[in-house]
Protein backbone atom coordinates (compact mmCIF):
# COMPACT_ATOMS: atom_id res chain seq x y z
CA UNK A 1 0.00 0.00 0.00
CA UNK A 2 1.92 3.86 -0.79
CA UNK A 3 1.90 5.95 1.69
CA UNK A 4 -0.02 9.34 1.11
CA UNK A 5 0.77 11.97 -0.66
CA UNK A 6 1.99 15.33 1.29
CA UNK A 7 1.17 18.86 -0.32
CA UNK A 8 4.53 20.84 0.76
CA UNK A 9 3.34 24.04 1.91
CA UNK A 10 6.49 26.77 1.67
CA UNK A 11 5.61 30.65 2.65
CA UNK A 12 8.84 32.79 1.26
CA UNK A 13 9.57 36.09 0.94
CA UNK A 14 12.90 37.25 -1.14
CA UNK A 15 14.57 33.74 -0.55
CA UNK A 16 16.20 32.56 -3.78
CA UNK A 17 19.10 31.24 -2.87
CA UNK A 18 17.68 29.15 0.26
CA UNK A 19 15.21 28.48 -2.59
CA UNK A 20 17.97 27.44 -5.07
CA UNK A 21 19.92 25.19 -2.24
CA UNK A 22 17.47 23.58 -0.17
CA UNK A 23 14.57 22.86 -3.36
CA UNK A 24 16.47 20.37 -5.57
CA UNK A 25 16.10 17.99 -1.71
CA UNK A 26 13.09 18.47 -1.62
CA UNK A 27 12.38 17.06 -5.21
CA UNK A 28 14.44 14.23 -4.89
CA UNK A 29 12.42 13.32 -2.08
CA UNK A 30 9.24 13.82 -4.05
CA UNK A 31 10.59 11.32 -7.06
CA UNK A 32 11.84 8.52 -4.13
CA UNK A 33 8.51 8.37 -2.84
CA UNK A 34 6.40 8.84 -6.41
CA UNK A 35 3.26 8.85 -4.89
CA UNK A 36 2.48 13.03 -6.17
CA UNK A 37 3.78 14.51 -3.25
CA UNK A 38 3.49 18.34 -4.20
CA UNK A 39 5.28 21.71 -3.42
CA UNK A 40 2.88 24.79 -2.81
CA UNK A 41 5.39 27.86 -3.12
CA UNK A 42 3.58 30.91 -1.70
CA UNK A 43 5.20 33.90 -2.69
CA UNK A 44 4.11 36.31 0.29
CA UNK A 45 6.35 39.38 -1.32
CA UNK A 46 3.07 41.22 -2.39
CA UNK A 47 4.59 42.34 -5.41
CA UNK A 48 5.26 38.72 -7.38
CA UNK A 49 8.95 38.80 -6.54
CA UNK A 50 9.31 34.85 -7.00
CA UNK A 51 7.65 34.55 -10.47
CA UNK A 52 10.58 34.74 -12.17
CA UNK A 53 12.77 32.22 -9.97
CA UNK A 54 9.96 29.63 -10.01
CA UNK A 55 9.63 29.90 -13.19
CA UNK A 56 13.23 29.53 -14.07
CA UNK A 57 14.25 27.28 -11.55
CA UNK A 58 11.40 25.34 -10.32
CA UNK A 59 8.56 24.72 -12.84
CA UNK A 60 7.59 21.91 -10.86
CA UNK A 61 6.21 23.87 -7.88
CA UNK A 62 3.02 25.49 -7.95
CA UNK A 63 3.11 29.30 -7.51
CA UNK A 64 0.63 31.00 -5.15
CA UNK A 65 1.60 34.92 -5.66
CA UNK A 66 -0.08 36.73 -2.23
CA UNK A 67 -1.70 40.27 -3.56
CA UNK A 68 0.15 41.58 -0.17
CA UNK A 69 2.44 40.42 2.42
CA UNK A 70 0.10 38.11 4.82
CA UNK A 71 2.91 36.92 7.31
CA UNK A 72 3.66 33.66 8.34
CA UNK A 73 0.77 32.68 9.53
CA UNK A 74 -1.83 34.28 6.39
CA UNK A 75 0.63 32.55 4.49
CA UNK A 76 0.87 29.48 5.52
CA UNK A 77 -3.07 29.81 5.61
CA UNK A 78 -3.29 30.44 1.72
CA UNK A 79 -1.08 27.67 0.90
CA UNK A 80 -2.83 25.04 3.10
CA UNK A 81 -5.96 26.49 1.37
CA UNK A 82 -4.78 25.75 -2.23
CA UNK A 83 -3.12 22.57 -1.59
CA UNK A 84 -4.64 19.09 -3.18
CA UNK A 85 -4.18 16.62 -0.44
CA UNK A 86 -4.83 16.14 2.89
CA UNK A 87 -1.34 16.07 4.80
CA UNK A 88 0.88 19.71 4.92
CA UNK A 89 3.85 19.94 5.55
CA UNK A 90 4.62 23.18 6.82
CA UNK A 91 8.40 23.82 5.71
CA UNK A 92 10.51 27.53 5.83
CA UNK A 93 13.04 28.39 2.75
CA UNK A 94 15.70 27.72 5.38
CA UNK A 95 14.77 24.25 5.89
CA UNK A 96 16.89 21.27 4.54
CA UNK A 97 15.70 17.97 4.23
CA UNK A 98 16.91 14.54 4.30
CA UNK A 99 15.73 11.30 2.83
CA UNK A 100 12.67 9.74 4.44
CA UNK A 101 12.09 12.62 6.52
CA UNK A 102 8.39 12.27 6.04
CA UNK A 103 7.67 8.56 6.56
CA UNK A 104 8.07 8.35 9.79
CA UNK A 105 5.95 11.67 10.44
CA UNK A 106 2.89 10.55 8.51
CA UNK A 107 3.26 7.17 10.83
CA UNK A 108 3.00 9.02 13.57
CA UNK A 109 -0.37 10.94 12.14
CA UNK A 110 -1.93 7.17 11.43
CA UNK A 111 -2.89 7.70 15.13
CA UNK A 112 -5.66 10.08 14.94
CA UNK A 113 -4.75 11.63 18.53
CA UNK A 114 -2.36 12.56 17.19
CA UNK A 115 -2.64 16.52 16.10
CA UNK A 116 0.75 16.95 14.31
CA UNK A 117 4.37 15.81 14.02
CA UNK A 118 7.76 17.82 14.04
CA UNK A 119 10.73 15.80 12.69
CA UNK A 120 14.30 16.09 14.74
CA UNK A 121 15.31 19.55 13.33
CA UNK A 122 19.07 20.14 14.02
CA UNK A 123 20.34 23.63 13.60
CA UNK A 124 22.53 23.86 11.28
CA UNK A 125 22.93 20.14 10.76
CA UNK A 126 24.72 19.30 14.42
CA UNK A 127 23.41 16.39 15.82
CA UNK A 128 23.95 17.94 19.45
CA UNK A 129 21.57 20.41 18.60
CA UNK A 130 17.82 19.76 18.50
CA UNK A 131 15.87 22.92 17.86
CA UNK A 132 12.15 20.88 18.26
CA UNK A 133 12.11 19.55 22.10
CA UNK A 134 9.61 22.00 22.99
CA UNK A 135 8.31 22.26 26.19
CA UNK A 136 6.40 25.12 28.64
CA UNK A 137 8.45 25.46 31.64
CA UNK A 138 7.34 27.99 34.63
CA UNK A 139 9.28 30.36 36.61
CA UNK A 140 7.56 32.74 39.48
CA UNK A 141 4.44 32.02 37.58
CA UNK A 142 5.69 33.41 34.29
CA UNK A 143 5.67 31.18 31.76
CA UNK A 144 8.36 30.44 28.53
CA UNK A 145 9.43 28.34 26.03
CA UNK A 146 12.22 26.16 26.17
CA UNK A 147 14.19 24.19 24.06
CA UNK A 148 15.45 21.17 25.69
CA UNK A 149 17.40 19.55 22.63
CA UNK A 150 19.77 23.18 22.96
CA UNK A 151 20.55 22.26 27.11
CA UNK A 152 23.18 19.55 26.03
CA UNK A 153 22.16 15.67 26.25
CA UNK A 154 20.84 15.89 22.68
CA UNK A 155 21.65 12.20 22.06
CA UNK A 156 18.62 10.59 24.58
CA UNK A 157 16.32 11.71 22.23
CA UNK A 158 17.98 10.75 18.61
CA UNK A 159 15.48 7.75 18.34
CA UNK A 160 12.16 7.59 19.46
CA UNK A 161 8.90 9.75 19.58
CA UNK A 162 8.17 12.02 22.11
CA UNK A 163 5.49 14.71 23.10
CA UNK A 164 6.21 18.42 22.77
CA UNK A 165 4.01 21.00 23.47
CA UNK A 166 4.04 21.92 19.99
CA UNK A 167 5.75 21.49 16.81
CA UNK A 168 8.02 24.12 15.52
CA UNK A 169 5.87 25.75 12.39
CA UNK A 170 8.87 25.90 10.17
CA UNK A 171 8.97 22.17 9.90
CA UNK A 172 5.82 20.54 11.15
CA UNK A 173 3.09 18.19 9.54
CA UNK A 174 -0.54 17.83 10.40
CA UNK A 175 -3.69 17.03 8.51
CA UNK A 176 -4.84 19.66 6.10
CA UNK A 177 -8.59 19.87 7.62
CA UNK A 178 -7.18 20.29 11.23
CA UNK A 179 -5.27 23.08 10.47
CA UNK A 180 -7.81 24.94 8.25
CA UNK A 181 -10.41 24.36 10.85
CA UNK A 182 -8.28 25.91 13.68
CA UNK A 183 -5.22 27.95 11.91
CA UNK A 184 -2.73 30.02 13.40
CA UNK A 185 -4.50 32.84 15.62
CA UNK A 186 -4.10 36.31 14.24
CA UNK A 187 -3.84 37.14 18.05
CA UNK A 188 -0.02 36.60 17.22
CA UNK A 189 -0.15 38.91 14.40
CA UNK A 190 2.60 39.37 12.75
CA UNK A 191 4.90 36.64 13.77
CA UNK A 192 6.09 34.34 16.48
CA UNK A 193 4.05 31.69 19.18
CA UNK A 194 1.66 31.10 16.44
CA UNK A 195 2.68 27.81 16.75
CA UNK A 196 2.76 27.74 20.75
CA UNK A 197 -0.92 28.71 20.47
CA UNK A 198 -1.90 25.85 17.53
CA UNK A 199 0.04 22.97 19.40
CA UNK A 200 -1.16 23.78 23.28
CA UNK A 201 -4.71 24.18 21.50
CA UNK A 202 -4.13 20.81 20.32
CA UNK A 203 -3.57 19.17 23.78
CA UNK A 204 -6.27 21.43 25.63
CA UNK A 205 -8.50 19.61 23.17
CA UNK A 206 -6.86 16.09 24.61
CA UNK A 207 -5.11 15.84 21.49
CA UNK A 208 -1.21 15.32 21.32
CA UNK A 209 1.37 16.71 19.43
CA UNK A 210 4.64 14.07 18.91
CA UNK A 211 8.44 14.74 18.12
CA UNK A 212 9.61 12.22 16.15
CA UNK A 213 13.46 11.23 15.81
CA UNK A 214 13.16 9.37 12.93
CA UNK A 215 12.73 12.60 10.91
CA UNK A 216 15.77 14.12 10.25
CA UNK A 217 15.91 17.90 8.88
CA UNK A 218 18.83 20.56 8.91
CA UNK A 219 18.06 24.23 9.85
CA UNK A 220 20.55 26.69 8.31
CA UNK A 221 19.09 29.70 10.26
CA UNK A 222 18.13 32.55 8.11
CA UNK A 223 15.80 34.82 9.59
CA UNK A 224 14.62 37.04 6.96
CA UNK A 225 12.43 38.60 9.74
CA UNK A 226 15.11 40.29 11.52
CA UNK A 227 16.91 41.54 8.42
CA UNK A 228 13.96 43.52 7.50
CA UNK A 229 12.24 44.98 11.08
CA UNK A 230 14.35 46.25 13.58
CA UNK A 231 15.85 43.82 16.30
CA UNK A 232 14.00 46.01 19.24
CA UNK A 233 10.87 45.35 17.95
CA UNK A 234 11.21 41.57 16.89
CA UNK A 235 12.63 40.89 20.86
CA UNK A 236 9.01 43.52 21.96
CA UNK A 237 6.23 41.43 19.55
CA UNK A 238 7.80 37.69 21.20
CA UNK A 239 7.81 39.19 24.89
CA UNK A 240 4.35 40.46 23.90
CA UNK A 241 2.89 37.19 22.20
CA UNK A 242 4.67 35.19 25.20
CA UNK A 243 2.23 36.82 27.63
CA UNK A 244 -1.04 36.98 25.53
CA UNK A 245 -0.11 32.96 25.54
CA UNK A 246 -0.17 32.48 28.89
CA UNK A 247 -3.33 34.81 29.40
CA UNK A 248 -5.24 32.98 26.68
CA UNK A 249 -4.53 29.84 28.46
CA UNK A 250 -4.85 30.42 32.05
CA UNK A 251 -8.10 28.23 33.29
CA UNK A 252 -8.29 28.96 37.29
CA UNK A 253 -8.50 32.14 38.72
CA UNK A 254 -5.99 31.46 41.26
CA UNK A 255 -3.59 30.75 38.93
CA UNK A 256 -4.46 34.02 37.30
CA UNK A 257 -4.18 36.22 40.20
CA UNK A 258 -0.47 34.51 41.23
CA UNK A 259 0.66 35.27 37.76
CA UNK A 260 -0.68 39.08 37.76
CA UNK A 261 1.11 39.56 41.83
CA UNK A 262 4.27 38.42 40.05
CA UNK A 263 3.31 40.56 36.91
CA UNK A 264 2.91 43.54 38.96
CA UNK A 265 6.41 43.32 41.14
CA UNK A 266 8.13 42.72 37.47
CA UNK A 267 6.49 45.78 36.22
CA UNK A 268 6.96 47.83 39.24
CA UNK A 269 10.42 47.06 39.23
CA UNK A 270 11.14 47.74 35.87
CA UNK A 271 9.59 51.50 36.33
CA UNK A 272 12.00 52.20 39.25
CA UNK A 273 14.77 50.69 37.23
CA UNK A 274 13.99 53.11 34.21
CA UNK A 275 13.77 50.18 31.83
CA UNK A 276 10.95 51.30 29.28
CA UNK A 277 11.45 48.17 27.10
CA UNK A 278 10.28 45.73 29.72
CA UNK A 279 7.07 48.19 30.23
CA UNK A 280 6.92 48.70 26.29
CA UNK A 281 6.01 44.58 26.39
CA UNK A 282 3.60 44.70 28.77
CA UNK A 283 2.21 47.73 27.33
CA UNK A 284 1.97 46.19 23.90
CA UNK A 285 0.19 42.88 25.25
CA UNK A 286 -2.60 45.30 27.76
CA UNK A 287 -3.12 46.94 24.12
CA UNK A 288 -4.86 43.61 22.63
CA UNK A 289 -6.84 42.75 25.42
CA UNK A 290 -10.24 42.99 23.01
CA UNK A 291 -8.10 40.68 20.39
CA UNK A 292 -7.61 38.42 23.77
CA UNK A 293 -10.73 38.53 25.05
CA UNK A 294 -12.37 36.87 21.67
CA UNK A 295 -9.74 34.51 21.37
CA UNK A 296 -10.47 33.23 24.87
CA UNK A 297 -14.05 33.26 23.69
CA UNK A 298 -13.72 30.98 20.72
CA UNK A 299 -11.81 28.43 23.05
CA UNK A 300 -13.76 24.61 23.01
CA UNK A 301 -13.92 23.35 26.40
CA UNK A 302 -11.07 22.59 27.79
CA UNK A 303 -10.01 18.40 28.19
CA UNK A 304 -6.73 19.19 30.03
CA UNK A 305 -6.77 22.36 31.61
CA UNK A 306 -2.76 24.61 31.40
CA UNK A 307 -1.55 22.66 34.43
CA UNK A 308 -2.23 19.10 32.47
CA UNK A 309 -1.22 20.79 29.23
CA UNK A 310 2.17 21.77 30.55
CA UNK A 311 2.50 18.52 32.59
CA UNK A 312 1.77 15.84 29.96
CA UNK A 313 3.38 18.25 27.06
CA UNK A 314 7.33 17.47 27.55
CA UNK A 315 9.48 15.60 25.83
CA UNK A 316 9.43 12.57 28.77
CA UNK A 317 6.98 10.04 28.92
CA UNK A 318 3.78 11.20 30.53
CA UNK A 319 2.53 10.47 33.91
CA UNK A 320 0.26 7.77 34.32
CA UNK A 321 -3.47 9.03 34.52
CA UNK A 322 -5.02 8.39 37.22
Amino acid sequence: MKPPPVSVVMPSLEDPELLERHLPLLRAEFERRAVGDELVLVDDTGRGLLAPFAAERCPWARLLINPRNLGFAGAARAGAEAAVHGFVFLMNPDIRVRPGFLEPLLAALADPRVHSAVPRILLHGDPERIESLMEIDQRQELHFVRQRGLEGGAQRFASGVFPVAYGVGGALLLRRDDFLAQGFDPLYEPFYHEDTDLGLCAWRRGLSVRYVADSVVEHHHRSTIKKRIPADFVRAVIERNLLLLQWKFFDHPEEQQRHLEVLYRYALDAYQRDNREELTWLLLALDRLGELARSRAALPPAVRDFHQVRTFARPFPPPQAD
